[in-house]
């Protein structure tokens, strides 16, 4: 039987709207098709931007060794950013709205421009670095549903917009292009205390090849990076599960800190 979009864009809208735990993907809702879960992932898209806002970027999954580890997943794969999952430099959120929470370290990038078709060939790190704007360190928050990671598959991730459950951005650093964005240390911290450590330069070898496997995805999609849209990167660390109550602080070298306090209700 063919997989239904609207089906499993409507069953993701109500799981997302409840809460649900979901430790593994129903079986009649998997696929082997990359293209068929980004449709899905479009539909679902189309349901969320009702109460989350519009389309303002994406984040990139699955890029660094220590996410691939941890998953056991292959990738690259891409997923939306909504806008009112958006915060800068500091974010509160409540524990009661959300099934389990992971924070990943990221370099965002915001497009200056728009990403017109490639030409002759696809983007890479040099000819897509003049449509960076701005680099920022970030949080990516994680909604990833209460998985068991031992049985997870791409598709589902993809079709799930990526697990994206918002972002946090550092304020700005006016000196950021005097940095070596591909070679910058950072860590994830809890109520103080160091508990992650990685290192940009494990993300795709440098963001911008983040960045350039990104535009070249979404031109295959028919979609296209715009002006003004922020981009995750991907995570330097694995991604770590914030404790109800606590504080979490993302470091990255040269592009400051984001802070992220996961509230317990009262």
């Amino acid at each position: 039987m063919a997989l239904s979009i609207a089906k499993v864009a409507t069953w993701l809208h109500q799981v997302d709207k409840s809460r649900a735990v979901v430790g593994w993907w129903p079986e009649q809702f998997a696929t082997d098709d990359e293209r068929l879960a980004y449709k899905v992932q479009d539909a679902f898209l189309k349901k969320q931007v009702v109460k989350q806002g519009p389309l303002v970027g994406y984040k990139i999954a699955l890029t660094s060794p220590q996410i691939l580890a941890q998953t056991g997943l292959k990738g690259p794969a891409y997923g939306p950013i909504r806008k009112k999952r958006v915060f800068e430099h500091k974010a509160t959120v409540r524990a009661d709205r959300w099934t389990r929470l992971g924070a990943e370290l990221e370099i965002v990038l915001i497009v200056k421009a728009d990403v017109p078709a490639p030409k002759g060939k696809p983007y890479d790190k040099d000819s897509i670095a003049d449509y960076v704007g701005e680099a920022r360190a970030g949080f990516e928050l994680i909604e990833d549903r209460g998985a068991d990671y031992s049985r997870l598959a791409v598709n589902p991730l993809i079709m799930d917009a990526g697990w994206n459950g918002g972002s946090v951005l550092a304020k700005p650093n006016k000196d950021w292009r005097k940095l070596d964005l591909g070679n910058l240390n950072g860590s994830i911290s809890f109520d103080g205390k160091v508990v992650r450590e990685g290192h940009s330069g494990d993300v795709l070898g440098h963001c911008y090849n983040s960045l350039a496997w990104l535009a070249n995805k979404l031109h295959d999609h028919g979609k296209r990076l715009k002006k003004g849209m922020i981009v995750s990167s991907g995570s330097m660390v694995a991604c770590q599960f914030v404790p109800p109550g606590s504080t979490a602080t993302g470091r990255i070298e040269g592009l400051g800190e984001v802070t992220l306090r996961y509230k317990l209700p009262k």
